[in-house]
């Protein structure tokens, strides 16, 4: 006998609520077995399918690297324009 899951069944097992899965089957997104027209079913394999499918490697984002950037200013050093006085020159 193959083991179905329920939608609910489902959802536990990939920490997502019930509503999110049947957007994801709507999408194509996840495999499913359609029992009836209103019963569906989800077989273990397909929810595990589906986590591999999302698996991501982690990539170095340039703004943490250690490699320095050139500091740039736009205005002069040691000089602080406030709001208004900027809203004011223009």
């Amino acid at each position: 006998m193959i083991d179905l899951l329920t939608p609910e069944q489902a959802a536990e097992r990939l920490h997502l609520c019930t509503k999110t899965l049947r957007r994801l089957r709507s999408q194509g997104l996840i495999r499913y077995v359609a029992i009836t027209d209103r019963k569906i079913r989800y077989r273990p394999e397909d929810c595990d399918e589906y986590v591999a499918s999302r698996t991501r490697k982690a990539v170095e984002c340039p703004s943490t690297s250690r490699r320095s950037r050139p500091i740039t200013t736009t205005t002069s050093p040691g000089k602080v324009i406030g709001f208004t006085a900027r809203r004011a020159a223009r």
